[in-house]
């Protein structure tokens, strides 16, 4: 089992293959966003299969406190992939 990665923005640059997840609602990604997929935190149970054949998920929220949570939640879901964890958000 792989562990969750704690990363700040300016280390995203040093992962390769990587996949951003946004764990926020529809209208916070549309209102600013980094790329990535939008799955939103509620939805992220239903809609696991969209990333379970990913190595390397980076997951953002804005502040860092949903992707936390999330992050562990998808590791448990995928346990071969590395998850990291944008730890200060996107909006910080």
């Amino acid at each position: 089992m792989k562990e969750i990665i704690e990363v700040k923005i300016t280390d995203i640059q040093h992962i390769t293959g990587y996949v951003i997840v946004d764990i926020r609602e529809k209208e916070e990604f549309l209102e600013h966003n980094i790329g990535g997929i939008n799955i939103p935190a509620h939805e992220i149970t239903s809609r696991i299969s969209e990333i379970s054949d990913k190595n390397n998920l980076i997951i953002v929220c804005s502040n860092g406190i949903r992707s936390s949570i999330m992050a562990r939640v998808i590791h448990k879901k995928i346990p071969s992939a590395n998850v990291y964890h944008l730890t200060e958000g996107i909006l910080q």
